[in-house]
């Protein structure tokens, strides 16, 4: 059994800069599944500051999102077109995130999170992994070492 206190993490600095095509403002991360020695998921402690937040990204599996502090928004988009590498894309809902609330966002679904903009947002984020998403992140981390 490994425990750890999410209050005390940090950010992680390397990851940070490795994922920061990923983010828009003023957002950090800490890998807790490196922290715990989860394997076959990914487990992050994200920190939106003063209305950061990600790019428009899918997952190729599931994401579940647990607010731990703050205030923030999760859209969700579809894509309506494809022409010569140009997508088009369209809003479907956006759905106010606040501490306690949990949100699931199924596979390969367009979307962002983060904070409102003039707040913080704190959530966990369960990367839910298919089997072949397994097998590409376990090459990433062995790439990584």
């Amino acid at each position: 059994m490994i425990k750890l206190n999410i209050s005390k993490l940090k950010s992680d600095k390397y990851l940070v800069k490795s994922k920061k095509r990923y983010f828009v403002g003023d957002a950090w991360l800490n890998d807790i599944s490196d922290k715990i020695k989860i394997k076959g998921e990914k487990v992050y402690l994200a920190n939106f500051n003063n209305g950061a937040r990600t790019k428009v990204h899918y997952h190729q599996a599931g994401q579940i999102l647990v607010v731990t502090k703050g205030k923030g928004m999760l859209v969700i988009y579809k894509r309506t077109s494809i022409k010569k590498d140009i997508v088009t894309i369209k809003k479907l809902s956006q759905t106010s995130l606040q501490e306690g609330d949990v949100a699931f966002i199924p596979k390969n679904t367009l979307h962002w999170h983060g904070a409102l903009k003039g707040k913080n947002l704190v959530h966990i984020a369960f990367n839910i992994f298919t089997e072949k998403a397994k097998e590409i992140n376990q090459l990433k981390d062995k790439l990584n070492q």
